[in-house]
């Protein structure tokens, strides 16, 4: 026998409507940065150096960093970096501009 529980959500979430196109653009960027993300935590276990192809591609998306950054510190800058093209709710609170800076000052020195 089912048993059926009826909710109530008030003050469900909503977002802003967009267009195909951004949505595909930001999708795309979402998927190449996690691939890239994936590969950084591979090398950072293995504790081996990161490619050229791997920063090009990093790059690219717009991560930025100095030379000779570690694996461990490029992960952050990815996550950084995804919350650009994560959308956010109606409402909500905008993302913390001052922890964003402060994360690029740290990977620019």
């Amino acid at each position: 026998m089912a048993t059926f529980v009826r909710n109530r959500v008030l003050n469900q979430l909503s977002w802003s409507p967009e267009t195909e196109c951004d949505r595909v653009g930001r999708r795309d960027a979402l998927c190449e940065l996690d691939g890239l993300l994936t590969q950084l935590e591979e090398i950072n276990l293995r504790g081996g150096k990161i490619p050229t192809r791997v920063l090009v591609a990093l790059q690219r998306r717009g991560v930025a960093f100095r030379p000779r950054v570690g694996a461990a510190e490029m992960i952050e800058a990815v996550f950084a970096v995804q919350e650009r093209y994560m959308r956010q709710p109606i409402g909500a609170a905008a993302p913390d501009a001052g922890a964003l800076a402060e994360l690029r000052r740290r990977l620019a020195s």
